[in-house]
């Protein structure tokens, strides 16, 4: 059996191994990332033997385990055995969502036949170069230097970007995203607001012992975006928010470049995370052109 806890910040330390050991880039291998939406997705844990396994209990009427992870060579059958007798045990079926190809093709081989693995294609999480987006270079870029270079003649002498400094601006942080979701009033998705400020409040709340990085795009001195992120691995950041006021053009690009001139020093590359499988969102990061996406594939034992 598989003896789960509910993931607390001080399994930080113990987990980092295993999160980063294959040297995947995926959001939902970043601690920081983990333990804010941990509440949201009841994410809760279990290490056992050479494995580290996830268990997020949002889900009703199916079990739903992240891939198990190992900082060596742990025999990945027999984890998937261990999975396979948790659900058993529990009476409900079960799905295995973040398998890599890398995973994908090892349990494929290990156990032929016996799973099924779905594209998760709206989950994919897109990778850029750190330097594309400080630079922001060659003809690809083209059109985010126009509403860059449209926002700065706009703004003249009026904005401003600052790093964040959680003491001083968690409240104003608060208080804009509280602003930024009610603009959204109706569109269906207030509960997803509500608990990405409980994530929010969390990351600043944590701000340095996550690895947080932030920046402040000021128009006037007031709040036009703002974006969060933490260091994945050496050299890898991870965007985990980044809001701005739409009715002021050219905040969102400004907000990304700015944070990239500004944070981006040790960084070599930067995950945008996914698109949800939103048009426009989808649209918005292509624009980037990301250098790849990371795969993942949901497992289904098959009947």
């Amino acid at each position: 059996m598989l003896d789960f806890k509910k993931l607390e910040f001080s399994d930080q330390e113990k987990m980092t191994p295993y999160l980063t050991a294959d040297g995947a880039i995926m959001s939902d291998r970043t601690f920081a990332s983990l333990y804010i939406w941990r509440e949201q997705y009841d994410v809760q844990i279990c290490f056992k033997d050479e494995f580290l396994y996830f268990l997020s209990k949002n889900h009703e009427d199916l079990r739903t385990y992240y891939m198990p992870l190992s900082v060596g060579q742990g025999d990945l059958a027999r984890a998937m055995a261990e999975i396979e007798a948790d659900s058993a045990a529990a009476g409900m079926p079960y799905q295995v969502v973040l398998v890599t190809p890398e995973g994908k093709d090892a349990l494929e081989a290990l156990c032929p036949g016996k799973y099924d693995f779905l594209e998760d294609r709206d989950n994919y999480d897109y990778i850029y170069r750190a330097e594309d987006l400080r630079t922001l270079k060659g003809k690809k870029f083209h059109a985010k230097r126009n509403y860059i270079n449209r926002f700065c003649t706009m703004y003249n002498g009026r904005w401003r970007y600052v790093p964040i400094d959680p003491a001083a601006h968690r409240d104003m942080l608060h208080a804009y995203t509280i602003q930024w979701g009610a603009a959204r009033q109706g569109d269906g998705n207030q509960d997803d607001y509500e608990s990405e400020l409980r994530a929010i409040d969390a990351a600043l709340e944590n701000y340095d012992a996550l690895h947080m990085r932030g920046g402040i795009l000021l128009v006037d001195e007031k709040i036009a975006a703002y974006t969060l992120a933490a260091v994945d691995m050496p050299g890898v950041i991870d965007v985990l928010f980044e809001k701005a006021d739409t009715d002021i053009e050219g905040a969102y690009p400004m907000i990304n470049n700015q944070f990239a001139i500004h944070a981006f020093d040790d960084i070599e590359l930067v995950n945008r995370e996914e698109d949800l499988g939103i048009p426009g969102l989808r649209t918005a990061k292509l624009s980037y052109n990301p250098i790849r996406l990371t795969e993942k594939y949901i497992l289904q034992p098959r009947r």
